[in-house]
């Protein structure tokens, strides 16, 4: 018997390639008039969802890919003709799709030329239309940013604006060492959608902070909002702090509305991990990777709810530490007898010696989902055969676990939407 829709779906940011129907099935066709048909299959975390893409008459060499998602909208780059080699997060000879049907009300112009990043790509919801943002800087006048807008009342053409940080943001009082100063330049990782009556946007760089811009201004400007800065990583090697580079798998940001008019927080979540090389055998010998043995590791919460320029507006909510997990114990019982091989009895098998990455918030507004965060767990480093873990932050315990088919695309993660408009299940 069918139940409710879920609250919110995870899924694999690389879509299959297949036809498969049911109610959310939406289409769109490319510049060249040729049709692409996606599909949506709903599935309660940590259970991941399914997404489907199917092209009749065009080869695809490239996993389609999700972009950017927000409420009941998918925004998914498809890759038409390509090198099977193409950079994954390049936009080159491929088409931003916006499928039109259950997923989503239309199909977008041709990206700008100049969109080089899918990482600067922003989907706004507005009831019946849409917005899709791109915020790249101007390396000529720096700190300047060239601001590219779509709107689906207009599906024609897109709007260029000159945009500039008028309210810059006000950093945490600490010397910041040479092996980390990649917190002190923006590099844009991922986008929120915010909305209101000025249409807010959230270009965040995990390390740096968020430029929000109201895309929706006659004359959009920018201002910035620090995020957490890393102690642990600041502090590492005695002071020296750690190389940064890509921020994903320790971090992960989400805006959370509080209720139907659109109020609500920023929420950042971080990982920390204590884990070392192996002695004697640093380069595992089935991925070839580096060998890493896990010895703990925490997760961190943080809520903005002012999200002005000053560091202070970040509250820290709960701090987890992986050995302190409460598993229940059908839980565990249903993992061990499995086969699945993510837990074990022996020493180093246990909860917190598992390698996890990729920290994902639960986007629910609903109070039984507050502190819910979602985790990529591997027993080695870059193995393709991945799980996802629910934990409650709150109440220190593992909500579930959840096989996630990353064998197409090892490097893969997970996005997570809270739908708006999705079959029963």
């Amino acid at each position: 018997m069918p139940t409710s829709q879920p609250d919110c779906v995870l899924f694999n940011v690389h879509a299959y390639l297949g036809q498969r129907r049911n109610a959310t099935t939406a289409s769109a066709t490319t510049r060249s008039h040729d049709k692409i048909e996606v599909s949506l299959f709903p599935a309660r975390p940590p259970l991941p969802s399914e997404l489907y893409v199917h092209c009749p008459v065009l080869r695809l060499t490239v996993l389609p890919r999700v972009i950017r998602t927000t409420e009941d909208l998918l925004l998914l780059r498809v890759a038409v003709d390509c090198p099977p080699n193409l950079d994954d997060s390049s936009p080159r000879e491929s088409d931003y799709r916006h499928p039109k049907g259950a997923l989503a009300p239309a199909a977008l112009a041709p990206a700008p030329l100049l969109l080089r990043r899918d990482e600067d790509v922003g989907l706004l919801s507005r009831g019946a239309n849409y917005t899709v943002a791109a915020l790249m800087a101007d390396t000529g006048t720096p700190p300047a940013y060239d601001l590219h807008i779509f709107h689906s009342e207009n599906p024609c053409e897109w709007i260029r604006r000159k945009v500039s940080v008028m309210e810059p943001m006000r950093r945490f009082p600490l010397l910041i060492p040479d092996n980390c100063s990649r917190l002190l330049h923006h590099e844009t990782t991922t986008v929120v959608s915010i909305g209101g009556e000025g249409g807010t946007m959230g270009w965040a760089d995990l390390w740096d902070g968020v430029l929000l811009c109201d895309v929706l201004r006659d004359e959009p400007t920018l201002r910035a909002v620090p995020v957490p800065v890393p102690l642990d990583l600041v502090s590492c090697d005695n002071g020296r702090g750690a190389q940064l580079d890509c921020p994903i798998p320790f971090r992960g940001i989400a805006f959370v509305k509080d209720n139907p008019n659109g109020d609500g927080c920023l929420k950042l979540v971080h990982k920390e991990a204590n884990a070392t090389l192996v002695p004697g055998n640093e380069y595992d010998d089935e991925t070839g990777s580096p060998n890493f043995q896990m010895h703990d590791w925490t997760i961190l919460t943080y809520t903005n709810t002012a999200m002005t320029t000053s560091w202070k507006d970040w509250r820290r909510d709960s701090r987890l530490q992986a050995s302190d997990i409460t598993i229940d114990a059908q839980i565990k019982s249903e993992l061990l007898q499995s086969g699945s091989g993510l837990l074990g009895s022996a020493p180093g098998e246990a909860l917190h010696n598992l390698l996890v990455s990729h920290p994902a918030l639960d986007i629910s507004a609903e109070a039984a989902h507050q502190g819910v965060v979602y985790l990529m767990a591997r027993k080695k480093y870059k193995q393709p055969t991945a799980w996802v873990l629910a934990l409650d932050t709150r109440n220190k315990t593992l909500l579930g676990a959840a096989e996630f088919g990353t064998e197409r695309q090892p490097s893969a993660h997970m996005s997570c939407i809270a739908p708006a408009a999705l079959p029963s299940i």
